[in-house]
């Protein structure tokens, strides 16, 4: 029993390790595209954590002109619209031009929202940034990888603070789902 339980430990503290190893990755200038990962809207906008991307995405898209940026994201059964729209929606109302932006609106998991993303994108050179949250970023990046977005580089937006363990704590199970 003590066996398992300081495997169980192990296991959690490098996974977690891992987590945190590229919660604060910034991703190069000048990519090509950036792809913003969904998450919750409401009839009354982004959920916090979406925000966090969104804003973060802004943040890049303000700083690199030439950048376009794919939003992902389909409706789930809670939504009242696709994110991708939602997320189109908040970038242009904070200043981002709509010839900036493609939107995936067909995806609801991560691996989807890659694989329907690297659709939409026709130069196999293209430089590739993923946005999503700090929490979410090496699990993110494991899958840009395993769908052939080899260079893909990690944009790690924030995340509500109050938030953060069970987010954590959440991302360790669903790393050892993926592995799985």
């Amino acid at each position: 029993m003590i066996a398992v339980a300081c495997i169980g430990l192990v296991a959690f503290g490098t996974v977690e390790g891992c987590i945190v190893s590229k919660m604060h990755a910034q991703g190069k200038p000048d990519l090509d595209y950036v792809v913003v990962l969904g998450a919750q809207v409401r009839k009354s906008g982004p959920s916090l954590v979406l925000r966090y991307r969104l804003d973060k995405a802004i943040e890049y898209l303000d700083e690199n002109p030439n950048t376009i940026c794919i939003v992902s994201g389909g409706k789930g059964p809670n939504e009242p619209f696709p994110e991708a729209q939602g997320m189109a929606d908040y970038l242009k109302e904070h200043g981002i031009a709509e010839q900036r932006i493609l939107e995936e609106p067909d995806s609801k998991t991560t691996e989807e929202n890659i694989v329907n993303s690297k659709k939409m994108i026709n130069d196999d050179n293209a430089s590739i940034g993923v946005i999503t949250n700090n929490f979410h970023m090496f699990r993110a990046l494991q899958i840009a990888d395993k769908y052939g977005l080899d260079n893909a580089q990690g944009i790690a937006a924030g995340s509500p603070p109050d938030m953060l363990v069970n987010n954590m704590v959440r991302e360790f199970f669903a790393e050892i789902k993926f592995l799985l």
